[in-house]
């Protein structure tokens, strides 16, 4: 696919959809594979995953305390649940269990394999276990760590409606799996390493492809090192599913993968399987360019930036501010509010809800504080530890629209190298997005956008992006824009607000609104404000 094509697809799915298809229309009650297991993850054996991870998470602070003494031998397996792990079950939510990772529709496309010198094993949260995998041995890749992780989108979980749209999404999703792998590596103080060149995609896509029938993203690796790898081999309660356990199941996952929309998503995540990475610019030590203005080598650092037993420490979570007293659980180094416990964190993390059988999210209005948005602006800092994802994230500009928040005035302003910038002054801005968003309010759907406190929005030149860095750009643009709404999550959630991920939006009616010129397109949104509906849940953690 040539630099054209690409964007062809990027324009069809994106600015152009209302040319090239209808509207999205999804049917919630229909079959889905979300659910379903790989064929070579369905057998009887694995390794149990350990109890506990909520009580170890409970004894730190956010965002700068670390999990304590535990036993490691289950470091890991703590790790996986907090990255990826069922958190609670909503009783009037029509949509699948919570989980620490915010997903379309709650279908959670996005699975997470491991490899380690004992072989591969699929990550079932259900199942509470890591099962072994049934592959050839020559489709495994050689561990490049104690533990590798491998997150990969399985396009199917996502309804057939959204066509190729789910190439975005299916790297977006990985992008915000990605983060919240290396947020609970450095909380259970593993080192990390993200392993994105093309050998590598390459490499684990043929183990994914070989774990049965699907349709897949490109793959990214994460080599976890001073972690015990679970051996495996142990008998699973249940045991090995039957032949005919999933017969419905994998007749709709073997129609749908022949959906012509995933030919074009295939072209598209094929760049990151061939293609090599951009260079970075050549640039004067210490300057950045880009709203977001991030540096970068290969690695993020966090605190100190090495691990106790030596080396870099790729990291999700912001430094600890100047004069912050993070041992006290402060917000800041001012005396302000305890700050929550992670475990209460990954609690609350939500993208927003509404009562019974609506569709959409509620909203109130609220006031927050100016340590809100630093604290947002903070996460939004803390680059992926990949020099491409760097060199695409400083061409992305960052904007947010304000309401009620510190002594901001009500409209768009832009992050530049950490500092929040006026761009234009709009009373209305969030009752505006509002009717530019995708679903508007009808008796089956709520929309609280017009109560929002911050709409953050990702914009870039998508044909200089491209021009500059290749097709490849895309996939990584995706993943970028992934990993930073992740960690606009991580700062809602602390405050009990939700944060919502959103593709569904008319760019044009959002590009005027931040007052962005024609060739810069908004490609990402991600809503934060206060819920107006909550109800009793079903505690799912272990």
């Amino acid at each position: 696919m040539t630099v054209e094509a690409v964007h062809r697809f990027a324009y069809r799915q994106g600015p152009g959809k209302s040319l090239f298809g209808g509207p999205i229309e999804i049917d919630d009650a229909a079959a889905t594979t979300a659910l379903l297991p790989p064929l070579a993850a369905r057998g009887g054996l694995g390794a149990p995953l350990p109890h506990g991870t909520s009580e170890l998470l409970g004894g730190a602070d956010h965002p700068h305390g670390r999990v304590g003494a535990h036993d490691p031998e289950d470091r890991a397996g703590h790790l996986l649940l907090a990255a990826f792990g069922l958190q609670r079950r909503e009783p009037s939510n029509r949509f699948n269990d919570h989980r620490p990772v915010a997903s379309v529709r709650s279908k959670f496309p996005v699975h997470a394999l491991t490899l380690s010198r004992h072989g591969a094993a699929y990550l079932d949260p259900y199942r509470h276990a890591l099962v072994d995998l049934d592959v050839p041995y020559a489709a495994l890749p050689t561990p490049r760590g104690d533990l590798d992780v491998v997150l990969a989108a399985r396009y199917t979980d996502l309804p057939t409606p959204y066509g190729r749209l789910r190439a975005a999404l299916g790297d977006l999703e990985t992008g915000i799996n990605l983060r919240s792998l290396l947020v609970a590596a450095e909380l259970f103080g593993a080192r990390a390493e993200l392993l994105l060149d093309s050998s590598e995609a390459a490499a684990c896509a043929r183990m994914v492809r070989a774990t049965g029938p699907g349709r897949w993203s490109a793959p990214v690796r994460v080599a976890l090192r001073d972690v015990v790898p679970p051996a495996g081999g142990c008998p699973l309660p249940g045991g090995a599913a039957g032949p005919g356990a999933y017969g419905a199941l994998d007749a709709l996952l073997a129609d749908a993968s022949a959906h012509p929309s995933l030919d074009e998503a295939d072209e598209v995540a094929g760049h990151r399987l061939t293609a090599p990475a951009p260079r970075p610019e050549a640039r004067a030590p210490g300057t950045r360019t880009g709203a977001v203005g991030v540096g970068g080598t290969g690695h993020a650092t966090g605190g100190d930036g090495t691990f106790p037993g030596g080396g870099p420490i790729a990291c999700g979570i912001p430094g600890a501010p100047a004069g912050a007293d993070a041992a006290a659980g402060r917000r800041d180094g001012t005396g302000g509010p305890p700050a929550p416990r992670w475990d209460r964190v990954l609690w609350n993390r939500t993208a927003g809800r509404v009562p019974g059988r609506l569709s959409g999210f509620s909203g109130r209005p609220t006031r927050l504080p100016e340590e809100a948005l630093r604290e947002a602006v903070a996460w939004t800092r803390v680059p992926p530890p990949a020099e491409a994802l760097v060199e695409v994230g400083r061409r992305v500009r960052l904007l947010v629209a304000l309401q009620g928040v510190g002594d901001r005035h009500t409209g768009y302003h832009e992050v530049v190298d950490g500092e929040v910038r006026s761009v234009r002054r709009e009373p209305r801005v969030m009752a505006l997005l509002q009717e530019a968003f995708g679903y508007p309010m009808s008796p089956g759907t709520d929309c609280g956008l017009r109560h929002a406190s911050m709409a953050w929005t990702f914009a870039v030149d998508v044909r200089a992006l491209l021009d500059d860095l290749g097709p490849v750009a895309w996939s990584l643009l995706n993943l970028w824009c992934g990993w930073t709404a992740h960690g606009l999550q991580l700062a809602a959630a602390a405050r009990g607000l939700y944060a919502r991920p959103a593709r569904s939006y008319d760019e044009f009616r959002v590009q005027r609104l931040a007052g962005l010129d024609r060739r810069t397109v908004p490609v990402f949104m991600t809503v934060c404000g206060r819920s107006r509906f909550a109800e009793p849940m079903l505690d799912l953690r272990t």
